[in-house]
């Protein structure tokens, strides 16, 4: 089981009534069992364990843990997301934005490689999150094909492909070194259509530009 205690949700809950910090702990405690134990494996008593309630408190929230892998992963999405567009919004140029977008998402995961595996669960489990991760990386895509850096067509399979990328790169270097998320920014804009060599040039660009001062 995971030591580390995660704060994202009771930091947002801080000042307010009890009950709202006491599902900010519970949605804490989530992050650290689902990471460790895997959604399917992990029991609704061994959330409340790890946040030190008693096991009915889990029902004064949620009727499943399903419900509660929602909440979590959408505020991880929020925080995450929020992050990366703040850093990217005078950015309009599609590939920039693309391989920039992917390169955060990893050093994310670098710092809380918790976090960006619930979130990626939460995607793959919970439909409607599914849908709204794919707008969020479909959209950086329109921009792409509308200013003729991508000739590809936005589909499923496509985001999904994006995704597996990122996923990929989690799973072969638990360290998530530069060295890797430069190779995975660089399979993405080839999957867009870019060329081997402007792909590698563009992420070059990027790391020159945006990443250098990056943990």
């Amino acid at each position: 089981m995971s030591s580390k205690v995660h704060k994202l949700f009771r930091d947002q809950t801080t000042g307010k009534k009890k009950r709202e910090r006491t599902r900010g702990a519970l949605l804490d405690s989530a992050i650290s069992v689902f990471s460790a134990k895997g959604f399917e494996a992990t029991r609704i008593v061994d959330i409340t364990n790890h946040a030190d309630m008693a096991n009915g408190t889990f029902y004064n929230y949620y009727e499943t843990k399903d419900e509660l892998l929602r909440d979590v992963a959408y505020g991880i999405a929020v925080k995450v997301t929020g992050r990366i567009n703040t850093e990217m919004e005078d950015i309009a140029h599609g590939p920039t934005r693309v391989a920039l977008a992917t390169a955060k998402l990893l050093q994310f995961a670098r710092q809380e490689p918790e976090w960006i595996e619930v979130l990626l669960n939460g995607a793959s489990v919970v439909p409607e999150m599914h849908s709204d991760m794919i707008q969020y990386f479909r959209q950086d895509l329109e921009i792409g094909i509308e200013q003729g850096h991508f000739n590809i067509e936005i589909n499923l399979l496509l985001v999904n492909q994006h995704l597996a990328l990122i996923q990929a790169a989690l799973l072969y270097d638990a360290k998530i070194s530069d060295d890797t998320i430069i190779q995975t920014c660089e399979a993405v804009l080839r999957l867009l259509g870019l060329t081997p060599a402007r792909a590698t040039k563009q992420v070059a660009s990027v790391f020159k530009t945006y990443l250098n001062q990056d943990g």
